[in-house]
């Protein structure tokens, strides 16, 4: 459910499949797997180097930034890398990177529901998964993994988008987008706040930064798209920019051509997306309505 969310949040059209499900695999496995190692390395360091009591009290909340956070946008980079063409702008860094997290997310909380089974002896395991599930899905779910790694996935989307710039003007805002996804996850493992009113804070200020992160690309892309679709330089039609628009466009169109020119309105919808992404000038497109005709 949360992975079709995501998908139709996007502005112009679903991720591939394949694109999306990457991130989801990345997550639920080789993120999750590491990160059961690296935190326990990591919190036994704080408590040997700080004391026990410390530990216990901040070991999550200087461990689980550090490590989780680093492990889900390297995996980010590692799909960006491969799928050079499907990472072309912000906005698709913070999808791959909401998609990987939520991979990780699922995964985190399957864990905590069984762990939570044991720990009350497998006595009542349906109270206990209820109770974990109300806990980390409808309570928390909103402000967690998801969230944190779509603002780091960003700076993934922010380095890929501009190889022809400097790495110096690429490299700042991508970090400052990962420190601040290791902030999101530290502020929600602090050991403050821990009242009912305090955890649904956290959630709210991650969530509000995540949606913040995606209305801010949302309308940088609409607008550029809307821009370069009204332009001169291009004779696509602005039928292109919605879903619903080329919905109804296609509607007109008589039944045996309606495969070609969804065909041909997909391809120049590569076009768009591109512009959209990064504000670079695309190949120019052929003279022709790309759904009409």
């Amino acid at each position: 459910m949360g992975k079709a969310a995501l998908a139709r949040v996007r502005p112009f059209r679903d991720p591939p499949r394949a694109w999306a499900w990457s991130g989801v695999a990345w997550g639920a496995t080789a993120a999750t797997a590491c990160a059961l190692v690296a935190n326990d390395g990591l919190q036994s360091i704080w408590a040997k180097t700080a004391g026990v009591g410390f530990g216990s009290r901040w070991g999550a909340a200087l461990t689980a930034p550090l490590n989780e956070e680093l492990l889900k946008f390297s995996g980010v980079v590692l799909i960006a890398l491969v799928a050079r063409r499907l990472i072309r702008g912000p906005l698709d860094g913070f999808f791959l990177g909401a998609f990987t997290g939520l991979g990780f997310q699922a995964v985190e909380n399957w864990t905590y529901a069984m762990n939570a089974i044991l720990a009350g002896g497998g006595v009542n395991g349906v109270t206990e998964v209820t109770q974990s599930f109300t806990t980390r899905v409808l309570l928390t779910g909103l402000g967690s993994h998801w969230a944190m790694s779509a603002v780091a996935g960003t700076g993934a989307g922010v380095l890929f988008a501009h190889s022809d710039r400097p790495v110096r003007r690429r490299l700042v805002p991508a970090a400052a987008c990962v420190l601040t996804a290791m902030g999101m996850h530290a502020l929600f493992d602090a050991p403050v706040l821990d009242s009912a009113g305090g955890l649904a804070v956290k959630v709210a200020v991650n969530f509000l930064v995540a949606v913040g992160f995606c209305l801010v690309l949302r309308h940088r892309a609409r607008r550029r798209a809307r821009a370069f679709l009204e332009s001169a330089e291009t004779p696509i039609g602005v039928e292109l920019l919605t879903r619903r628009s080329r919905r109804r466009a296609l509607e007109r169109v008589a039944p045996g051509h309606r495969a070609v020119a969804a065909a041909r309105a997909a391809s120049y919808l590569d076009i768009v997306e591109e512009r959209a992404a990064n504000g670079d000038a695309p190949e120019r497109a052929p003279d022709m309505n790309i759904i009409t005709k």
